[in-house]
Parts: C-alpha cells; sequence; structure tokens
C-alpha cells in the first residue's frame, strides 16, 4: 500500500524573521518569494489543532516556487498554533513536508500503519484540507497531507458545528 502519490508539495520551514530569510532564498537560488500574508480567520479557513478550534491570523507565510517543488516559510505569531509550539520547542528549521493526495484518509490510514497516530491538526480552505501528523518517530518529520477538495459544503457544516471536524479524521 502507500499514501497514492510521490506529488510533493511543499517544504515547511519555520522562521523567527520573515523577510530576513525570504530575502536569503532569494539570493541564494535567484528567485522571486511571494508576496507574504497573514494565514484567514477561522470563518474563511476554519482549522483545529487537538481537537480545539484555533486563531491563526497573525501566524505569517510567503513561499519560494522552485522548479518541483515549493518552499514554505512560516513566521508564527504570538498566539498559540502547531507552528510556535514547535519553533518554540525546536527552534527554527523545517516543520513538515506536504504531499497532495487523492484520498487523505486512506493516506493518514497509511500513516496509522507505520505507527504514527491521527493528525493532531487539521484545516479546510476552501480548495481543500491539509492536516498535520507528528511521523517525527517513524519518518524524521511531520507529514502534512493534503487533498484538492471542495470544502463550501463542509466550512459552513463546521461553522454551524465545530465537532463535525473530529469525524473527519
Amino acid at each position: 500500500m502507500s499514501i497514492g502519490t510521490t506529488r510533493l508539495c511543499h517544504i515547511a520551514i519555520l522562521v523567527k524573521d520573515l523577510d530576513k530569510a525570504a530575502a536569503n532564498w532569494e539570493r541564494l537560488l535567484g528567485v522571486k518569494a511571494g508576496s507574504a500574508f497573514y494565514l484567514p480567520p477561522a470563518s474563511e479557513v476554519p482549522s483545529f489543532t487537538n481537537g480545539e478550534a484555533g486563531d491563526y491570523t497573525d501566524c505569517r507565510i510567503t513561499t519560494i516556487p522552485l522548479e518541483n517543488c515549493i518552499i514554505e516559510l512560516v513566521q508564527p505569531g504570538k498566539n498559540p498554533s502547531p507552528w510556535k509550539e514547535k519553533l518554540d520547542r525546536d527552534g527554527e528549521g523545517v516543520q513538515h513536508i506536504s504531499f497532495v493526495v487523492p484520498d487523505r484518509k486512506k493516506a493518514q490510514g497509511e500513516l496509522r500503519a507505520i505507527g504514527a497516530p491521527k493528525p493532531y491538526h487539521i484545516g479546510y480552505w476552501p480548495g481543500g484540507t491539509y492536516s498535520f501528523t507528528n511521523s517525527v518517530p517513524q519518518l524524521g518529520v511531520e507529514v502534512n497531507i493534503k487533498t484538492d477538495d471542495d470544502n463550501t459544503a463542509k466550512k459552513e457544516r463546521l461553522l454551524r458545528d465545530s465537532n463535525f471536524h473530529k469525524e473527519d479524521l
């Protein structure tokens, strides 16, 4: 079995100073980083960490497009978040690698089959779902499983019933 893809989406790197890191990557690779942005509010992108809804609007992100992958730079804010927790605990560096899969539940099942737990963080973008799994003991890095789903109906249900996401893990 497998997670159903070898399509690497991005590598996320936690940084303390997004502008400095982006400028250094631009110089090193000769490519331009995308415009930095803050994560949208839960009303647009419902997200849950360890079962609790979160406000991650102070996390700032930019991307650096490569030929075969994207480097995602993440500067956590002061609010609790998966990114801030890892940065505070481990310092700057890779937080996760992300794969786009056709079937998220199947991919999560394959992670559990190698001993990884269920995802601890899940989010619902309008055009996809993502989930972080602490697979460090099994793979040496966290894995982010993404899908390209239309989450319009799911988002509306999550805004009415925040417990709904537990059924989706």
